[in-house]
């Protein structure tokens, strides 16, 4: 918990971008009001907003100060999250807000996480509502909607507003999350999320300090754990590996103990090559050796699907079938072809389970990229 710089906004009521929170969300504490949307947990003053700057708090109530406001979207495989074992294939629409609860020096969306969500990107009304966002998905032949680029958590009225009109047109949901969710906000959105995927960068406070400016990480991992058991979510991780922060063989295989321990072995960890950006540029690509021994860490520690995007390793983009060695799935820049994969998402050869959610009605099937 912590308390936060001035930031005070006046309350632009007339702008339909503004949104009430649910009152769960928040607690009223002396004359301030306790945010419950993220793990940091901010103490707002009257007219004063969160780390986030997308929540503002307004004689006693929180509200949204971007509800609608929409950054970026695009049509990609699920893949591309990256989602690994959840309706394989299919296309997603994806889009993203203003501001984040972290300040990752090394963030791929800065452009968007580090915008100030305080006067709704100074638009009057939403670009992209929740019905619209639905509308668009099913013009774009969408199976499911993903909430990424930017911290979904900060915007939970909006993820709730859509992620039910989602349920309700037959689309699956993709939460992309820092995992810094709090427990009230997991009741709220947990029974309209299908998949939580989890960014796990370390299990070091310090790393956390250093490199995104919180070191509030102790509900990442229970959150995915409640996500998985409570609410029945697939849930997948990803460790971004960068060199010298979170690279080291002890590093690794605490988080890969860690996931094996409160996940379960059939969870899939994604190991990403870090790519110099936003204030870390001093900071080189990850090696190819670095993932593939970062690989052989998850492995060792019983993880039975570990991916990385290596490009001098394609097949480590592949699903391959731990009990017989087939190749599942085979995963290419442009491609996404299901060789094996059988009924309820076991093996075809050899009907292990492989923790793969697929739709009822597929069987071994073959996806090309969006035609």
């Amino acid at each position: 918990m912590e308390q936060l710089r001035d930031y005070t906004v006046k309350f632009p009521k007339h702008r339909s971008t503004i949104r009430a929170l649910h009152s769960s969300l928040y607690q009223r504490e002396e004359g301030q009001v306790r945010c419950k949307a993220c793990a940091r947990r901010c103490l707002l003053h009257e007219n004063s907003t969160g780390y986030c700057t997308a929540i503002v708090n307004d004689r006693g109530v929180l509200y949204s100060t971007a509800y609608g406001v929409v950054g970026e979207v695009s049509v990609t495989p699920i893949e591309d999250r990256p989602v690994y074992h959840y309706r394989p294939g299919t296309r997603t629409l994806c889009f993203g807000g203003l501001g984040c609860n972290l300040r990752c020096a090394f963030c791929q969306n800065w452009e968007l996480a580090f915008r100030d969500a305080r006067n709704g990107g100074n638009l009057v009304e939403p670009n992209l509502t929740p019905t619209k966002a639905i509308e668009l998905a099913l013009e774009q032949r969408c199976e499911g909607i993903a909430w990424t680029f930017n911290e979904p958590s900060i915007s939970p009225m909006y993820t709730l507003d859509s992620a039910r009109l989602a349920r309700d047109a037959g689309l699956y949901t993709v939460f992309v999350t820092n995992g810094m969710m709090t427990h009230e906000a997991l009741d709220l959105l947990g029974p309209y999320l299908d998949v939580y995927r989890v960014d796990m960068k370390s299990l070091d406070a310090d790393f956390y300090r250093r490199v995104a400016r919180t070191a509030q990480i102790t509900d990442i991992l229970p959150a995915a754990r409640r996500a998985q058991q409570e609410f029945n979510i697939h849930v997948e991780t990803v460790t971004n590996v960068m060199p010298s922060l979170n690279d080291s063989d002890e590093h690794l295989a605490r988080l890969a103990d860690a996931i094996v321990t409160e996940l379960g072995e059939d969870t899939p960890w994604h190991l990403t090559t870090y790519v110099p950006y936003a204030h870390m540029t001093y900071i080189a690509p990850t090696p190819s050796a670095t993932l593939a021994r970062a690989r052989q860490i998850g492995l060792r520690a019983g993880l039975r699907f570990v991916y990385t995007d290596d490009i001098t390793a394609l097949t480590t983009a592949n699903t391959l079938c731990p009990t017989c060695g087939t190749c599942v799935i085979e995963r290419t820049s442009r491609h996404v072809r299901l060789y094996a994969l059988g009924a309820g998402g076991r093996c075809a050869v050899c009907s292990t389970p492989l923790n793969i959610v697929i739709d009822p009605v597929d069987g071994i099937i073959e996806r090309e990229g969006l035609q």
